[in-house]
């Protein structure tokens, strides 16, 4: 059960070059370049040196400062991040990588194989598609705190029903698996993950979520490009 969670330690932005906030480089207000980020699949070379990205809208992003992080370990891989980077008015030109947040990928587990369900309270800031239709990302608010033990909150994603309509469209309702696992709710942390939906093999999800203000249900449309 464990491949389902998402251990939320990984809520830091890992630095490639410099700082997220303009201090220490140019700004990229020249006309010619700015900051900007996106969503995007890494992949490694045989070194474990991230090199290219592929964008949710399909873009192919090849740095011209090749990097690596703590958290990408393995060799001929892909990693999903949030990426910021110069962008450049020339698309075919390599870009500069300036930082990265990693976005765990969420998995989904049936209902049935849950010997404990878990609803604690988190909020969801928003939900969105990606443009080629292969990922629902997710912003995910939690409470956290210090604790001196080694408890971590988990995350996941519970499969509750699924069903095909008249029109052979396929709906699916998920619900969050929230465990606070005794970690304490001082302040308020925010956390992007993704689901993909190549997994789901659905048109619709109904996602449902026990907020801090009760059940939300999310209904989410996904296109069929990229599915």
């Amino acid at each position: 059960m464990r491949s389902i969670y998402l251990s939320i330690a990984a809520l830091i932005a890992v630095l490639v070059a410099a700082s997220c906030t303009n201090e220490g480089y140019d700004t990229g207000d020249n006309g010619l370049s700015y900051i900007t980020s996106e969503f995007a699949l890494l992949h490694t070379n045989a070194d474990k040196v991230v090199n290219v990205a592929t964008l949710d809208d399909g873009t192919e992003l090849k740095f011209s400062n090749p990097f690596t992080t703590k958290w990408v370990t393995k060799a001929d891989t892909i990693y999903r991040a949030l990426v910021y980077y110069d962008k450049t008015e020339d698309a075919s030109a390599t870009v500069n990588a300036r930082s990265l947040v990693q976005v765990p990928v969420l998995g989904v587990m049936s209902a049935d194989k849950i010997k404990e369900m878990h609803t604690d309270p988190l909020d969801i800031e928003s939900v969105w598609v990606a443009k080629n239709g292969s990922y629902i990302n997710m912003s995910l608010l939690l409470k956290s705190g210090s604790t001196d033990g080694d408890n971590k909150q988990l995350v996941g994603l519970v499969l509750e029903s699924e069903s095909t309509d008249a029109d052979g469209k396929r709906h699916v309702v998920l619900r969050m698996y929230h465990e606070q696992n005794s970690v304490p709710e001082y302040y308020t942390v925010q956390q992007y993950v993704s689901i993909d939906a190549k997994q789901l093999k659905a048109d619709f999800v109904e996602l449902r979520v026990n907020t801090y203000k009760g059940e939300v249900t999310k209904n989410i449309t996904i296109d069929t490009v990229g599915k």
